[in-house]
């Protein structure tokens, strides 16, 4: 289930930053989570399963796109598609604005679309 983010859910979101490739190179994930937290621009959404918060999306909203900042999933719960059903969640949400990719969540993207369009 798709939430939004909340001050209670600080550690959880910080240990889900934790896996992304930026944070592994030495970029703070206090530093990332600080810019959502501080920018109304920047919105972080969560899913949680039986109340752990096991994945999270950040996006970056923009007058006519949004942009795809962060996706993380905790290793245990990937492959189960959470971070489809995100991707999908946020878009539905922001269903006028264009969904980009940034270099970090292209990748990922592009395999949620290329999935997507092999079942269209």
């Amino acid at each position: 289930m798709r939430i939004e983010y909340e001050p209670r859910h600080r550690e959880a979101v910080l240990r889900l930053l934790s896996h992304l490739p930026t944070a592994q190179q030495g970029v703070s994930v206090q530093q990332i989570l600080s810019a959502y937290e501080r920018q109304p621009e920047r919105r972080l959404y969560l899913w949680e399963e039986n109340e752990k918060v096991v994945g999270v999306i950040g996006i970056h909203i923009q007058k006519q796109t949004f942009a795809v900042q962060h996706i993380a999933v905790h290793p245990s719960f990937r492959n189960r598609g959470i971070g489809s059903a995100l991707i999908q969640a946020v878009q539905e949400e922001y269903v006028s604005q264009a969904m980009c990719s940034t270099q970090e969540t292209k990748d990922f993207l592009d395999r949620c679309w290329h999935k997507q369009s092999q079942f269209s």
